[in-house]
């Protein structure tokens, strides 16, 4: 496995770095009522970004793993209120199992960014709750999911279901979806209604891992983006504010934190990278996966706590952006399963060998 970024990759870096500098306001999802972005959202569709993952033959970027975890960094860093790690793994999934006659009518759409789609994991719970029939050439979904992660601006949605002993995959525009009250606006669940929705069975057989293994690494990044984000704001930070007449990043204690903080954003962001080149050679990603969610999210929460800290008091006023990366980090800790939990698969799978 070759473990290096090319030129091409540093590019892309740069080109979401620079877009999100001009164009992310994470806080109008807070001074109003808006689900996403719209501003940063329709640039980075005419930049066919949100499409990265998609073929080129149909209009998307012909990327992978590693270009979409690059993406989902950097707007992670803005705290960008856009759904492209949903809409990333949802669209990898019809392009994996959809027939081309699917692909040609759902994937164009869905790389131009003019269709925001969400995903719900085959999650024991999100199986049990939504049930699939056939009805003629179509399909129909009854159930209800209390909670989606970042669907609050979906307009399709991709289910998965128990047909015949194996989890199939079906995409519906037709559920009632409902956003709600979460403690990062910028990531707005919802919950989805399926009143016998009209729905539409994709052709492949199941590859039910995949999806939840992209979406970890993709969320997981978005984490790691933030820490950095918060680290290197409070570096600066640390150099500009004075007590007995020096920056306060002179003093031993200071030093040792952002020492210990750096430590943490890099390994967190090799945890993500680790698992995006196991998902780009198409190896089981499980493990890789499990590793990047739990040493990401649980490294930037610790790392955007302490940032708070070494701003002291003015860290946890509302103009201070701190709480933004707080309440992102906090919220993907907990959204796609926390450290501990993530530990635990990784040790049952060793001990199991």
């Amino acid at each position: 496995m070759k473990f290096e970024f090319t030129e091409e990759h540093q590019a892309l870096r740069s080109l979401i770095a620079g877009v999100c500098e001009q164009q992310a306001d994470p806080r109008a999802c807070y001074d109003g009522q808006s689900m996403i972005d719209t501003r940063l959202w329709s640039v980075l569709c005419s930049a066919g970004v949100v499409g990265v993952g998609v073929p080129e033959a149909y209009e998307g970027g012909g990327g992978g793993p590693v270009e979409q975890v690059i993406i989902a960094e950097e707007l992670g860093r803005a705290v960008a209120a856009v759904p492209f790690s949903e809409h990333a793994a949802a669209a990898e999934t019809v392009a994996l199992l959809g027939s081309e006659e699917q692909r040609k009518r759902l994937l164009f759409p869905l790389a131009r960014g003019e269709a925001v789609a969400g995903i719900v994991l085959p999650t024991p719970a999100n199986l049990k709750a939504v049930e699939a029939h056939r009805d003629g050439a179509r399909w129909r979904l009854s159930g209800h999911i209390p909670l989606i992660p970042n669907a609050g601006a979906a307009t399709a949605l991709l289910v998965p279901a128990h047909e015949d002993g194996q989890v199939r995959w079906l995409v519906t525009e037709a559920a009632q979806v409902s956003a709600l009250p979460t403690v990062d606006r910028t990531r707005p669940a919802a919950a989805a209604e399926f009143g016998d929705a009209d729905a539409e069975l994709l052709s492949g057989t199941d590859i039910s891992e995949r999806p939840g293994e992209l979406l970890m690494t993709l969320a997981a990044a978005e984490a790691a983006g933030a820490a950095a984000s918060a680290l290197q704001t409070t570096a600066r930070y640390t150099t500009e504010r004075h007590q007995f007449g020096l920056p306060i990043g002179t003093f031993q204690a200071v030093k040792h934190r952002l020492a210990d903080m750096l430590v943490a954003v890099e390994n967190a962001r090799s945890a993500v990278y680790g698992a995006a080149w196991a998902l780009a050679e198409g190896e089981t990603a499980a493990l890789s996966a499990s590793l990047a969610q739990a040493v990401a999210t649980g490294n930037a929460v610790a790392v955007v706590s302490d940032a708070v800290q070494l701003h002291g008091g003015i860290g946890v006023t509302w103009e201070c952006d701190l709480h933004l990366y707080l309440r992102r980090v906090k919220a993907l800790e907990a959204t796609y399963g926390s450290p501990s939990t993530h530990r635990g698969r990784i040790a049952d799978s060793l001990l199991d060998r």
